[in-house]
């Protein structure tokens, strides 16, 4: 008597289980995309979050910059309001003024030829 090849045969599942199956790797997915959706994407994501603080940073130094504008701005008006020798000095070099009896000069520089 020959004898037979021995071949492991495998079951296909039935209906059930593969339905069973299908209905478990689409609830994983939906939850995945949920999980996209709002921890990602949303109003409150991650992206969000990162141009959020992004910006915070940008103002935080923008502050930085006009509070060390205003100090100086400040300390030019202090200086204004009680520094003769400063307001005189502005007088001369900005508004080209001269004291009683002082000549002014003014000079007059040729082009430069190239």
């Amino acid at each position: 008597m020959a004898k037979k090849a021995s071949r492991i045969r495998y079951r296909q599942k039935p209906e059930a289980a593969n339905i069973r199956r299908l209905y478990w790797i689409l609830g994983v997915l939906s939850l995945i995309t949920l999980f996209i959706i709002f921890f990602v994407i949303g109003d409150y994501g991650l992206y969000q979050i990162y141009l959020l603080n992004k910006q915070k940073r940008h103002l935080e130094n923008h502050i930085t910059e006009l509070k060390m504008a205003q100090d100086s701005l400040q300390a030019e008006r202090n200086r204004l309001e009680s520094d003769l020798a400063y307001i005189e000095k502005l007088a001369r070099e900005k508004y080209r003024m001269a004291k009683k009896g002082e000549k002014v000069f003014r000079v007059i520089e040729k082009p430069s030829k190239n």
